[in-house]
């Protein structure tokens, strides 16, 4: 059995896509998907199964299609590529962790439209991309922050979900 932690994309944000954690982790069990766990209701999971990465992106969209009726993006993360990303976070010398973000990208983007990012200058507002990962440090909250998901997604042309790093470290935390 492999683990896997999955974000899903813009679920139970404005009171749209609405998803109840429980009422997913049941199907996701009745789909064969074993030790099913959901963390607050913003769309983290973790879970047990036999399928390979992409096989079971799939299931999850279909299924979230099925039975919610909603075409969801679902990154599924490996454990060993959560360390990584962990471990590669430019901004843990001392930033806030629940004003640092890290965000899953769906590809790698496009270098010429980074450079057309990195020439927009948002201070004391960052961000780093590395390949398909993107982090930035908000030192001033979310509330009246320039960057967001939506912001990065139309820059890059990417789908992307995005967590702070307090809730990355949890779902980490559900792997041991």
């Amino acid at each position: 059995m492999k683990s896997y932690i999955i974000f899903l994309r813009a679920v139970n944000v404005s009171g749209k896509n609405i998803i109840k954690m429980s009422a997913l982790k049941s199907i996701l069990e009745e789909n064969g998907l074993q030790n099913v766990l959901t963390y607050i209701q913003s769309g983290n999971i973790y879970l047990k199964t036999e399928l390979e990465k992409k096989d079971l992106e799939r299931q999850l969209q279909q299924i979230i299609k099925d039975h919610f009726h909603l075409d969801i993006s679902c990154f599924v993360i490996e454990p060993t590529k959560l360390e990584q990303i962990l471990q590669e976070n430019p901004y843990c010398n001392g930033e806030e962790p629940n004003k640092v973000f890290i965000t899953f990208l769906d590809a790698i983007p496009d270098s010429n439209l980074i450079a057309d990012l990195k020439s927009i200058d948002y201070s004391p507002e960052t961000f780093f991309i590395n390949k398909d990962i993107l982090y930035y440090h908000l030192p001033m909250g979310m509330a009246k922050s320039k960057y967001n998901n939506n912001f990065f997604e139309k820059k890059l042309k990417l789908k992307a979900t995005g967590r702070n790093v307090n809730t990355v470290l949890k779902m980490h935390q559900l792997l041991k």
